[in-house]
């Protein structure tokens, strides 16, 4: 019997090894084929591509060290209780419906570290990329984008107002659109005066086009649109007020590919090392 116990163990402790055995090394780091295994069932997805995750993730905890980016427990607090407001919940709630879920807390917050950990090294990295920004380039963007930049002093618009969003969606699909139930919308001409209402709503009228239609706004317990007739007493932004403005749109603009950018030459200059006696 006791021959037998010690022969079950080290076979046990022989598959174990093999199970989490090294396959790949990032540099130094490794990546086990239990993760790579784990990540592929877990993900619906063929073990090549969880490799690539893989190597992605480990590329970008080099990163976050290397840059010094850190997440403590108070800002993961924060964080958490304002995901789950957002979500309509309290702490608590959230926990019942992870626990629900058969996830357990800490895996939940540990989880929650490594996105916030992510999050401030995209910030990061689309920062460093703003400052490759040539001034030419903003230039060449306020030149060829001069409707951005015009302000006027009042609006004329055509109102639309309605409970129903998807009547709004018509109408700015089809101008010509009316429903069937005419006390579903009113409709209406002003003349705004952008100096006297809110700076957002202003400046959303100013970038919209003459002839064009704003977004659909929620107004109470109703919707808002507008219809952009004419603007008058306009006037253009000088350029060295604008490149703030073009600075921070271009880089919105560009995040994604200055990411995939920054981390494919992270990759091609990567230490990694496929260890394919361990997994195949």
């Amino acid at each position: 019997m006791r021959i037998f116990l010690i022969g079950a163990f080290l076979s046990i402790l022989s598959l174990a090894r093999v199970i989490d055995a090294v396959a790949i090394v990032v540099n130094g780091q490794p990546i086990t084929t239990y993760e790579i295994e784990k990540s592929a069932r877990e993900l619906g997805i063929p073990p090549s591509k969880a490799i690539d995750l893989l190597i992605q993730k480990k590329i970008e905890q080099s990163e976050i060290k290397r840059l010094g980016i850190d997440v403590d427990d108070f800002e993961l607090e924060r964080a958490i209780e304002e995901f789950a407001r957002k979500k309509g919940m309290d702490i608590f709630d959230l926990r019942q419906t992870l626990q629900r879920q058969g996830i357990g807390w800490q895996e939940y917050k540990k989880r929650f570290k490594e996105q916030l950990l992510r999050q401030k090294l995209y910030d990061k990295i689309a920062q460093i990329q703003m400052g490759h920004i040539t001034e030419d380039r903003l230039k060449e963007y306020y030149d060829t984008h001069p409707e951005q930049f015009e302000v006027a002093k009042s609006v004329s618009v055509v109102k639309y107002i309605s409970p129903s969003k998807e009547i709004l969606e018509q109408i700015r699909s089809n101008p010509l659109y009316e429903p069937t139930d005419p006390l579903l919308l009113q409709k209406g001409e002003e003349v705004v005066d952008l100096e006297k209402v809110n700076p957002q709503f202003a400046a959303m009228l100013s970038q919209t086009p003459e002839g064009s239609f704003t977004q659909i706004l929620p107004l109470g317990d109703r919707y808002l649109l507008l219809y952009i007739q004419s603007k008058e007493g306009k006037e253009i932004i000088p350029f060295e007020e604008a490149k703030e403005y073009i600075l921070n749109k271009l880089a919105k603009e560009n995040r994604a590919k200055v990411i995939k950018d920054y981390f494919d030459k992270l990759r091609a200059g990567a230490d990694i090392q496929i260890l394919k006696e361990h997994y195949d």
